[in-house]
């Protein structure tokens, strides 16, 4: 009987020492990713002459390494591009500004030294469709139940930046007009981009994890006007994601999670990355109904499957054409998919006329869930109490059964 007493309190300090291990070892990690760390240096239109570019805006974020930069440039002239490469240290982006403001776009960005990586993630559209059947799922493009808007036709303004220290970069875009006719005052879409130059957690819901190697983006659908028709209107968008790799496939990836510690409810995070893990694009399949993101301020929302984007004009006049690259991007196979926001039974857009989404997309690896060390010790106090009090236990029922036995023994003699 003591034995299997003692049996069972060691299966019980079992996960407790594996969680002790797991503490050790993320510890471990955070200790050596330090030397990962990179300095972040931002300018909004480098080295363009003075007064000239109070149309055109292109925000150029270096994270230095200890072996390498990334280079960030983001735009949201005529398609929303946020590009990145990896360079040599002291590689310098040009900017042929004589070019470009008299409207000959085509490779006037270029380095000093060729990238040995690079990749991009892009908006080519946004949607807005009546959702007749409450699925949550966006229709087929040819329906009539759907509208798209082509960014192509969109313009931004830059609406606030927060650049000034060495550790992030900031900067928020405002849709001004569509098609040339201006948004109205009491509609609001926004889209905030943010680079780190360590790890943590985003300080808003979902709090996804962010690298020194990423760029965090925040979407904003704030009282948009729907079509009068759509009784159930929902918003969507198509995303697209292109990469210097030989091979172009792109997997997305669902994994579950027995913490929902940072996303209360939330339990999925879904994973979009390259053939060689070199690029990704993670976030949490949840959006959120009001400036508050809180739990019960959220809803869900659907990605389709990863597909080819085979429309051959489609990089015209954008920041990819803009850079001089090794190779020629109109061969760069492009793939890209679709996230709808809603599900059923949450009332539509009209509920509550405001979604806000997050992803975070990177280089590299991104990081993975992980208990944090407040979880573990918990979950190691839950564990080890009751394994102590069994231990305890079979050790006071062993010495009274030791006794016992020393007494029938004299007894005997």
């Amino acid at each position: 009987m003591t034995n299997l007493v003692l049996v069972f309190a060691a299966l019980n300090l079992l996960p407790l020492f594996v969680l002790v291990l797991s503490a050790d070892y993320y510890t471990f990690l955070d200790g050596e990713q330090k030397n990962y760390d990179r300095n972040v240096t931002t300018t909004i239109n480098p080295k363009c002459p003075t007064n000239e570019c109070v149309n055109f805006t292109l925000v150029h974020v270096q994270q230095e390494g200890i072996a390498d930069v990334l280079h960030h440039i983001w735009t949201m002239e005529n398609v929303p591009t946020f590009f990145y490469a990896r360079t040599e240290l002291n590689t310098e982006m040009l900017i042929d500004w004589e070019k470009m403001l008299s409207g000959n776009y085509s490779q006037a960005i270029s380095f000093n030294k060729e990238p040995q990586y690079f990749a991009a993630v892009l908006i080519f559209k946004f949607f807005m469709y009546n959702d007749l059947n409450d699925t949550g799922v966006i229709p087929e493009t040819d329906n009539f139940d759907i509208v798209s808007y082509s960014t192509k036709k969109m313009s931004w303004e830059l609406k606030s930046s927060n650049c000034s220290g060495n550790v992030s970069a900031s900067v928020a875009f405002r849709l001004s007009s569509y098609d040339g006719v201006a948004l109205d005052f009491s509609s609001n879409i926004e889209i905030t981009l943010t680079a780190y130059g360590t790890r943590g957690r985003s300080p808003i819901l979902p709090h996804l994890a962010f690298t020194e190697n990423s760029t965090q983006v925040d979407f904003v659908f704030d009282h948009v006007e729907t079509k009068e028709s759509f009784t159930n209107a929902r918003l969507a968008m198509e995303l697209a994601a292109v990469v210097s790799e030989p091979d172009s496939r792109f997997t997305l990836n669902v994994s579950q999670s027995l913490d929902d510690e940072y996303t209360p409810g939330v339990f999925k995070l879904m994973e979009v990355h390259s053939a060689l893990n070199q690029h990704w694009i993670q976030w949490r399949p949840v959006c959120y109904t009001s400036t508050q993101r809180d739990i019960g301020d959220s809803t869900g929302l659907y990605q389709t499957e990863i597909r080819n984007v085979s429309d051959d004009n489609i990089l015209d006049n954008t920041l990819l054409e803009w850079l001089s690259l090794d190779l020629d991007t109109r061969f760069l196979l492009m793939k890209g998919f679709n996230v709808s926001f809603g599900v059923e039974g949450d009332g539509f857009y009209r509920a509550s006329n405001y979604t806000a989404w997050t992803l975070v997309t990177g280089h590299g690896r991104p990081v993975g869930d992980q208990f944090s060390l407040m979880v573990i010790l918990v979950m190691a106090i839950g564990l080890g109490l009751p394994a102590i009090v069994l231990i305890l236990g079979g050790a006071a029922i062993a010495l009274r059964n030791h006794r016992n036995s020393k007494d029938d023994l004299l007894l005997s003699d």
